[in-house]
């Protein structure tokens, strides 16, 4: 039976921001001349330079690139000495059907054109039904210099207008394993791979010249083992970027890389990931990782330049610094603190009042944050109670929130006393604050009622004293795009990938 994967929120995260195989249609080249208007007749576009040309050419959908061969004398030999880019996508029907598979077309590319392979995209080629077909095209992407590369096995299907699938939904059958070939590809930037498996590296050549210049790499719903991942972060020196996502197989992530600057792990279950020697790791990003059954440990150990951390969760993430594990009675210790992070985001469900002892825990262990995101959830654990009293209780002392922390942005924020607890918390002790927002859920916002419930709560809050100078407050209604997509949370550009 075929497994279903859920993807919500993650199709923005690829090149051009669609998932790998869902690109528009690129204008065909004979409705882009009907569409110019009718000139001189002088032929102008072909007196420009080579490189702008090739530039033209490599635009184009890779049918109509070739065909510019009959252009003229001055094109015949370009598309061929142009860097390809191919997408298969672009080898369909207009109607989005498969038709005829790519596979066969995809192969003859590769082997007739003598490269180099700027940027390829196969998302709607199969291993299990066109393997034969697709021919040695990893030995090509290998020798013709690939430097971009998507491979999406086993792609979305294609359901007829009286089936339709759901649009944020994948189908996938049993995962195929890569050729050894693309170990060789040692001109690759940047490599995404989905619903395939991993080569096996045991006997594969090791050292920095097998992805000398490997930049980002990312596994969606793969199968990659521990002994895998350990051989890439190894043969990639100038690796910034990992992301595993929608991760299930791979139990024990360690992280050792002298060049890593993000590490994204996306939605899946991991025994445990362990930043062990990751000087540069600038970046750690968590989504839905761990579960009730099995919390996943967290251990960041070396990682002196780690500045953005979240989002941990007390109920799903057991956090270790250095050989502590933190729990409620864990208290600041410099044995036990990561003072490089300024930017945390945390989820936790402030009506269990177990959830709300431990959040304080985990603050105390980034010192230093500058930027604090709370999201409030709402899980299925019991809550028991309100709990607003438990930051009556707290100690006060935690040295982000007394001395650092000046902007906080609560999430999902509905109104609930024990949140509200939380609020009056920080504004009696938080010296530094300079702007708080709490966004409301939809839910809220659409309510006048609840809306003006919250307003009165902050209306009382502002009579009462503050611990710092001026703050700003702000109550907000849900950003209107509110996906959240590991593109954006390892783009080292955006300085809180968080907001």
């Amino acid at each position: 039976m075929a497994d279903l994967i859920d993807i919500v929120g993650i199709r923005s995260a690829f090149p051009g921001g669609h998932f790998p195989g869902q690109h528009p249609p690129a204008p065909n080249l004979s409705s882009a001349v009907a569409a110019t208007p009718a000139t001189d007749g002088v032929d102008r576009i072909s007196a420009l330079p080579d490189g702008l040309l090739f530039d033209v050419v490599s635009r184009l959908p890779v049918r109509d690139a070739a065909r510019t061969a009959v252009l003229a004398s001055r094109w015949r030999g370009l598309w061929r000495a142009a860097p390809l880019v191919l997408r298969d996508f672009d080898l369909l029907t207009p109607d989005g059907d498969r038709g005829e598979l790519p596979e066969a077309a995809v192969g003859r590319i590769l082997a007739d054109h003598p490269g180099p392979f700027r940027d390829i995209n196969l998302s709607h080629c199969s291993l299990a039904t066109g393997g034969r077909a697709l021919g040695d095209w990893a030995r090509h992407l290998a020798a013709k210099g690939v430097q971009d590369l998507i491979y999406l096995d086993n792609p979305p299907l294609y359901a007829s207008s009286s089936r339709p699938l759901p649009s944020d939904i994948v189908r996938c059958g049993p995962l195929h394993r890569l050729p050894a070939d693309i170990l060789r590809c040692a001109s690759l930037r940047r490599l995404f791979l989905a619903t395939c498996v991993f080569p096996d590296t045991t006997s594969a050549p090791r050292g920095a010249d097998v992805f000398p210049h490997l930049k980002e790499f990312s596994m969606l719903s793969g199968t990659m083992s521990e002994h895998n991942l350990e051989h890439i972060l190894a043969c990639s020196p100038e690796l910034e970027t990992l992301a595993l996502i929608i991760n299930n197989r791979t139990n024990h992530i360690r992280i050792r890389s002298q060049s890593l600057k993000c590490m994204v792990l996306w939605v899946g279950v991991a025994k445990e990931l362990a930043v062990v020697d990751a000087p540069h790791l600038e970046r750690l990003i968590l989504r839905e990782t761990g579960g009730d059954a099995r919390p996943m440990i967290l251990k960041i150990g070396g990682a002196p330049e780690l500045r953005v951390l979240g989002r941990l969760n007390p109920r799903f993430h057991t956090l270790q610094i250095g050989n502590t594990i933190i729990n409620a009675q864990t208290k600041a210790s410099p044995s036990c603190i990561v003072p490089s992070v300024k930017i945390l985001a945390l989820e936790v469900n402030f009506g269990v009042s177990k959830n709300a002892s431990k959040l304080t825990s985990f603050l105390r262990c980034f010192p230093n944050v500058e930027t604090l995101h709370i999201v409030s959830s709402r899980d299925s654990e019991a809550s028991g109670g309100h709990h607003a009293k438990v930051w009556q209780q707290v100690d006060p002392s935690i040295k982000c929130v007394k001395s650092h922390v000046n902007n906080i942005i609560i999430h999902e924020y509905q109104g609930e006393q024990s949140e509200f607890g939380f609020v009056k918390f920080i504004a009696k002790h938080a010296r530094k604050l300079q702007f708080l927002a709490l966004i409301l859920t939809e839910e809220i916002f659409a309510s006048a009622g609840e809306v003006h419930k919250v307003n009165c709560q902050l209306r009382a809050l502002a009579t009462g004293s503050w611990a710092a100078d001026e703050c700003q407050v702000f109550l907000m209604g849900p950003k209107s795009d509110n996906t959240w997509s590991f593109a954006k949370a390892s783009d080292l550009s955006v300085e809180d990938p968080f907001l």
